[in-house]
């Protein structure tokens, strides 16, 4: 199939941010070291190009596998990054898919045009490619905007969990976590909580393009 277009257009690429939090600490990120220009060597969110047939929450899943060998994860929309010159290979606009578990089945492993996969502190990231460390920065003030307003969790703890692990989960990711997290989210309808244990409410369906409660 061919197109031709009488105006110039960019291009729509895919990035996953996975974050994990196996002993509710601090969240670490999955990046993939880039096997080829451009920023071969560097750093980088799995990701890729959006191809004709794809809806882009199919897209983000297929580069993730394809990059790290990691399938199933609960991706959600994050937000859009389209910096003119954020990419040297022409004008892109890139769609950032999102989503923080305890852990993943499997270790993630370097495929495709990826030569390693390895994950990384939010706080202990190396050189990146593209903007993507003003992504990631963007990412982790989310996730800390979300800890704090309202809550976070519901991947981690498939749903249910201790107050004790959701209160702990939240101050691992930000210090300044309100002391009464659980009673807010209750009034706020997130959480049903009986005998210290919390039951996450059903998420709203938002469809594939946007989702209020990423985390």
């Amino acid at each position: 199939m061919t197109f031709t277009y009488e105006y110039p257009r960019p291009s729509v690429t895919l990035d996953a941010a996975i974050l994990r939090t196996p002993e509710l600490k601090f969240p670490e990120i999955l990046l993939i070291r880039r096997g080829r220009p451009p920023f071969a060597g560097c750093w980088a969110l799995p990701g890729g190009f959006l191809e004709m047939h794809e809806k882009p929450i199919v897209g983000a899943a297929r580069e993730l596998q394809e990059e790290t060998t990691l399938k199933e994860l609960p991706l959600k929309p994050l937000f859009a990054c389209g910096e003119p010159e954020r990419d040297p290979r022409g004008r892109t606009i890139t769609m950032i898919y999102a989503c923080l578990v305890r852990d993943v089945d499997a270790n993630p492993v370097g495929s495709d045009d990826a030569a390693e996969a390895r994950w990384f502190s939010l706080n202990g990231l190396p050189e990146l490619a593209f903007d993507h460390k003003r992504v990631i920065s963007q990412i982790e003030s989310h996730l800390q905007w979300q800890a704090l307003t309202s809550i976070v969790g519901r991947d981690v703890f498939h749903e249910v969990a201790s107050q004790k692990d959701i209160i702990r989960l939240h101050r691992s990711i930000c210090e300044e976590a309100a002391t009464d997290i659980i009673s807010r989210a209750e009034r706020m309808g997130l959480l049903k909580c009986r005998d210290g244990i919390c039951e996450y409410s059903p998420a709203v369906p938002m469809g594939p393009d946007w989702q209020p409660m990423v985390w």
